[in-house]
């Protein structure tokens, strides 16, 4: 019974479009294929580094699973990255990416809030593993 309940529908939109507020800043678009999955892209912008200033788009695909608590879910997915960076030097970098999550979609508003953890491992420009992109994310349901 309890793995009948993790597996449950794990959402109550189709997509949602919001903004991703963290390490970097911008936007994701989220579109479920089924109740268990979904795929997320994000355009962001990080400028919270001195030397340069990152732009690149990320795409992941996830798994939703319930906590069994109305509108709490959990999210986990591979995916990849690419974009450019400018500053001092300039250039194109790709990534292998992750993602871990959390989310809590309001019962009675059309509003979702997230918070995920998004680890790589950059392959292409000042490779190796990057853990450090946490992000918050306000989405609005469909």
């Amino acid at each position: 019974m309890l793995t009948i309940a993790t597996y449950a529908l794990s959402q109550d939109y189709t997509r949602a479009i919001g903004l991703r507020f963290g390490s970097s800043v911008g936007a994701s678009y989220r579109q479920f294929l089924n109740p268990g999955t979904a795929i997320e892209g994000i355009l962001d912008l990080d400028i919270l580094h001195k030397d340069h200033m990152k732009i690149k788009v990320t795409g992941i695909y996830q798994f939703h699973k319930n906590i069994n608590v109305d509108g709490l879910s959990y999210y986990f997915g591979p995916g990849a990255s690419a974009g450019i960076y400018v500053g001092d030097s300039s250039g194109f970098l790709m990534a292998i990416d992750g993602m871990l999550g959390l989310e809590y979609k309001f019962p009675n508003a059309p509003i979702a809030l997230s918070f995920d953890w998004n680890p790589k491992v950059q392959i292409i420009t000042n490779a190796g593993f990057k853990s450090d992109n946490f992000g918050l994310t306000v989405r609005f349901t469909l």
